[in-house]
């Protein structure tokens, strides 16, 4: 399942194979990877677990699962399922007596042989456990029949015409990852078990259906149609799919196999806008994986009231919010189209080969995200490529922030659904960028495809992937998987740089700064340098040449050495890690004249957005020079996006013309990213501390707002940066726009909400409450209101008393009674944001009855931060006071400014 992030191949130093297989050899040459069920231990996370997680591993299988076929019929008046489940075992223990199947919540009719004969069966809570009618063998094969009915809170959906959406067309459709499918019909739902799968479905005849491998025949009964579908290659039970409704289609082939997109009729020219490039991206997938596209169709469906994207086997299912429009499309369609590509390549890594349990589910999720990004990087070039995968690295560095866990981690609670996180996904693509890098293109391909053939329509381990890259490289990949999967953390680099004019000698002092214990280790990894030296002595000269040097840090446990290379010159740049292979934070000190070449000169994106990073802390007029030039004239926009958020650092009025001008003058249809980083940042000149600067801010801010913009992304960050700057008039003039602005899956309403909530002002507390609850809103305006009171939350210390407890009051009651489970985990986050304890009752109450394990887990956590929080009243209290002291001042100096313009006229 794909989480929406906002993602090619780069070429490492070309250092010699003999060099790199001898550093390689270094790295790893302590142990091999016979040990690696035995590091599968359970290390201690970091803020992970809540109470009530306990240790889970895949469950028993006395029973190979060999066939599923559903005959079942789907009343959507009364949103109900009936009908039979026949499934087909062969015995794996020496003698089966019993099977259980996963089951919740299921009315059972009747069990049976295929013969008819009847078998004893009896339910818990969460299982249907039948007695068979004589011990089974080794071997032997049976099939037992289920007939039952069922109104499933979860896992089908029916979706119909709501107030907030009279437009919106019934729909049936489920969602099965990581257990939800048992309850709606009994299965083994765990992914340790694959199996043919038929859906033989009755509904009403205007729809259409949609599910797993080929449709063999569509049977009409006049009112209703049977639609019979078979899938032939065995596949985990959380990968069945049915979708049902009246849909536009669209078709499309790839290499003779069809590929078909289904919309709702009124997007249906919007279909191309997100799926248009499928067939391309299915022959570079099998291209580069050397493994042809493994089915014999694709389709994808566009759901409602679905916000995510899910794999399922030959027929994934998008939810409504990524399905572009024109305008979207500008500046979010790569982003959104990595969607496509990522749960595409889960047809080969999670679907073809599928990870065992959901500790080991970066299998799956990892290997989805990193392929996504290697299409980026065919389809977008390098830079763009390298620019995605630091925001997977911010992300999941974010994330280590709040909590760390080791990618493989066995305790969670119940379905496991938090592991779904930026650790599986963005530091699990991450592992496979090192492993890239470390091994070689042609050896990580080789590798690939290896594991690949080798665990077709098998279940794996992580142990599998690492034995295979260990057999086909022919290096020990012990060390590495210990430090990246099983252990938690990533290495943390301080670095210092001396140049020793006398004997022309470079000093490179490195020391790793993470905390080394249980979780994190001290990493022993190849680090690569680059020395970039002048010609000659002449500094009109502009001749250089770059020396690489390749290192090994960490080993021994030492987390500190200096490392030397006599060179020619003293260099103009120094580069760690160039290329940007490693998972790390850095902090490197250089000279500002360093930064300044490395910002105008180097061919790397990443040491150029490295350089103005590093800049923004320097505070001199030359280095704002250069960023100003960077800004206007660098030949990739992430470059720019980074000298705008560098310029705002500056603080000062020369900084924040620039970015207004740039703002201004910047091509919207051509760097909308850049515009919308400059339409945040001038958020950052508020009042009243820069009074004058804020007003300026805010009137470049309404004048955009006013006249609109060639990207949503651009109105919402300017919304949002406009309620930040708390200028006068801010709120009224974002309150009008509000309520006459409706744009595509409401994002600016969302940057406007949140703009509101930065403000400060007590009464946007009762307008977003308003908006929350009128169930006659949109889901995603009302998630925008949402969004609106987590800001809120976010500056407490501005709101009153009242205004916070009212705020407090309108989170209880979406967390208790709104119907889409998106806007309740936003809820829960921020009533946690808000830190008021009298919401701890309702939130833990709510996570106990929650079925949506996303919502779930956010309550969960929020009760938790709640409960071992200790609010400090008066830290809080005394900021209210400067506020207030502030707000007097400023009304003071107003009064005054009022009495002398009226003695001066």
């Amino acid at each position: 399942m794909a989480k929406v992030s906002y993602c090619n191949r780069v070429q490492a130093l070309e250092l010699g194979n003999g060099y790199s297989a001898l550093m390689l050899g270094a790295e790893y040459g302590a142990g091999g990877s016979s040990g690696s069920q035995m590091r599968q231990q359970i290390p201690k996370s970091r803020s992970f677990e809540l109470p009530d997680d306990t240790v889970h591993y895949a469950p028993d299988r006395p029973a190979d699962v060999k066939h599923v076929k559903l005959e079942i019929e789907l009343d959507f008046e009364q949103e109900t399922v009936s009908g039979t489940v026949y499934t087909t075992f062969s015995a794996l223990y020496e003698q089966v007596k019993t099977i259980s199947f996963d089951a919740i919540a299921l009315n059972i009719h009747l069990v049976t042989l295929p013969d008819g004969k009847q078998l004893k069966y009896h339910t818990s809570e969460k299982q249907l456990i039948v007695t068979l009618d004589r011990p089974y063998q080794f071997g032997e094969e049976f099939t037992i029949g289920v007939t039952y009915d069922a109104h499933p809170r979860t896992g089908l959906h029916f979706i119909k015409p709501a107030p907030e959406d009279p437009t919106r067309p019934t729909q049936a459709w489920t969602f099965g990852q990581p257990r939800y499918h048992s309850n709606w019909f009994p299965c083994h739902d765990a992914p340790n078990d694959r199996a043919t799968t038929e859906v033989i479905v009755t509904v009403p005849a205007q729809f259409l259906t949609v599910s797993n491998g080929n449709l063999l025949s569509v049977i009409d009964h006049g009112k209703t149609k049977t639609h019979h579908w078979r899938h032939d290659i065995p596949h985990a039970m959380y990968l069945l799919s049915l979708v049902v409704c009246d849909f536009a289609v669209i078709e499309d082939s790839y290499n003779g196999k069809p590929v078909t997109y289904y919309v709702r009729k009124d997007r249906k020219d919007d279909a191309p806008l997100y799926m248009g490039k499928t067939p391309a991206m299915m022959r570079f997938f099998s291209d580069y994986t050397g493994v042809e596209y493994p089915y014999d169709k694709y389709a994808q469906t566009v759901v409602e009231v679905y916000t995510g994207a899910m794999e399922h086997t030959t027929c994934t299912t998008h939810g409504f919010t990524l399905l572009l429009d024109q305008k979207a499309s500008l500046d979010m369609g790569e982003e959104y189209r990595a969607v496509v590509a990522h749960e595409l390549a889960h047809q080969w890594f999670g679907d073809l080969v599928t990870c065992r349990d959901w500790p080991n589910g970066w299998l799956n999720e990892g290997f989805a995200t990193y392929f996504e990004e290697l299409w980026n990087e065919h389809d977008l070039g390098t830079d763009y490529f390298k620019q995605s995968m630091l925001t997977l690295k911010k992300g999941y560095l974010s994330e280590d922030r709040e909590y760390r866990r080791p990618i493989v981690y066995h305790v969670y609670h119940d379905h496991g659904f938090e592991l779904f996180d930026r650790h599986m996904y963005n530091k699990g693509g991450w592992v496979l960028h090192m492993l890239r890098h470390q091994l070689g293109e042609a050896t990580f391909k080789r590798a690939v495809k290896t594991y690949l053939e080798r665990y077709r329509e098998k279940e794996v381990i992580t142990a599998d992937l690492e034995r295979t890259f260990e057999e086909v490289s022919g290096r020990s990949m012990g060390r590495f998987f210990q430090q990246w999967v099983y252990s938690g953390g990533y290495p943390a680099f301080e670095v210092s740089y001396a140049w020793d004019s006398e004997h022309k000698l470079v000093k490179i002092k490195i020391k790793q700064t993470q905390k080394v214990d249980e979780l994190t280790p001290c990493f022993v990894t190849q680090v690569d340098l680059a020395f970039t030296v002048p010609d000659s002595d002449d500094e009109g000269e502009d001749g250089t040449r770059t020396t690489p040097l390749r290192i090994i840090v960490g080993e021994d446990g030492q987390v500190e050495q200096s490392f030397y290379l006599p060179l020619e010159r003293e260099p103009v740049m120094v580069r760690f890690d160039p290329d940007g292979w490693l998972l790390k934070t850095l902090k490197f000190e250089r000279s500002a004249k360093m930064l300044r070449y490395q910002l105008a000169h180097d061919t790397d994106v990443l040491g150029r957005i490295e350089a103005a990073d590093a800049l923004a802390g320097k505070g001199e007029d030359e280095g704002m020079e250069a960023l100003i030039v960077a800004l206007n004239t660098d030949s990739f926009w992430g470059v720019r996006a980074a000298a705008a958020s560098a310029l705002s650092t500056f603080g000062s009025e020369k900084a924040q013309s620039v970015l207004i001008k740039a703002l201004q003058v910047l091509d919207e249809k051509q760097l909308p990213r850049v515009r919308l980083v400059i339409a945040g940042v001038l958020g950052k000149f508020q009042a009243p501390q820069q009074a004058e600067l804020a007003q300026r801010s805010t009137q470049a801010l309404k004048q955009l707002l006013e006249q609109g913009d060639a990207s949503y992304r651009v109105e919402a960050n300017a919304a949002e940066a406009l309620g930040r700057v708390r200028g006068e008039g801010s709120v009224d003039f974002l309150l009008t726009l509000l309520a006459e602005r409706r744009t595509w899956m409401n994002v600016v309403e969302r940057g406007i909400c949140s703009g509101l909530g930065e403000s400060g002002e007590d009464r946007i507390v009762d307008v977003m409450a308003s908006y929350l609850s009128n169930s006659s809103n949109s889901l995603l305006l009302r998630r925008s209101a949402a969004a609106g009171l987590l800001a809120v939350g976010h500056n407490r210390y501005l709101y009153s008393e009242g205004a916070r407890q009212r705020a407090v009051q309108a989170l209880i009651d979406a967390v208790e009674h709104d119907t889409w489970e998106p806007l309740r985990s936003l809820a829960a986050s921020a009533l946690s944001a808000l830190g008021e304890k009298r919401a701890i009752a309702s939130l833990e109450q709510s996570a106990h009855y929650e079925l949506g394990s996303g919502a779930q887990r956010s309550m969960r956590v929020a009760a938790y931060k709640l409960s071992n929080s200790e609010k400090n009243d008066e830290q809080i209290k005394l900021l209210r006071n400067d506020l207030e002291e502030v707000r007097e001042e400023n009304r003071k100096l107003k009064e005054q400014l009022g009495s002398l313009e009226a003695r001066l006229n």
